[in-house]
């Protein structure tokens, strides 16, 4: 058995550094992973499109040559636009872990979900055509949410804590 100071022993203590390191993952990776997923989609969107027509090879090669010019163009930019929200979905991510000791996708896609939603919003006067509008809020969202996944799924590697058998004590950094 088990007393009150042993099973308090057994939850880990928040550090700063963990806390820090957790928003760094989120904003060090999550605009250049939301710049590759918009690039994807509106690429995918272009080809999907010109598929219907003919020449699928000169669409493909057109898509291809689209992806690689928005992402050198994007990833700047991608910076520029998404350090804020990637550092507050990072932020909260590692509030919730100093709160609770996990890394939670709940957490991290709300968070990016609702921060994808406002900035979704606001790029309704941006662009005119209904279409347009449609595919650019789309892009958002995927945006968002795609940098919030790959995110928490790197900062729980990174972050992940080792696991303590309260039998043997195996586990436990010595």
């Amino acid at each position: 058995m088990t007393d009150i100071g042993q099973a308090q022993d057994s939850k880990p203590k928040p550090s700063v550094g963990r806390f820090v390191g957790i928003i760094a993952v989120f904003v060090a990776l999550g605009p250049p992973v939301g710049a590759l997923a918009v690039t994807l989609l509106l690429a995918g969107l272009g080809l999907g499109s010109g598929l219907a027509a003919d020449g699928w090879l000169d669409q493909g090669r057109f898509a291809v040559g689209v992806m690689l010019l928005g992402l050198v163009f994007g990833l700047p930019i991608s910076y520029i636009t998404g350090t804020s929200p990637a550092a507050l979905v990072g932020l909260a991510i590692a509030a919730w872990d100093a709160r609770t000791g996990r890394i939670s996708l709940y957490v991290a896609l709300g968070a990016a979900l609702v921060l994808g939603v406002l900035a979704a919003s606001r790029a309704s006067g941006l662009v005119s055509a209904s279409e347009g509008e449609g595919a650019a809020q789309g892009a958002i969202l995927l945006a968002h949410l795609a940098a919030a996944g790959l995110c928490w799924l790197l900062a729980r590697a990174i972050f992940s804590r080792p696991t303590v058998s309260s039998i043997s004590g195996m586990g436990k950094n010595q």
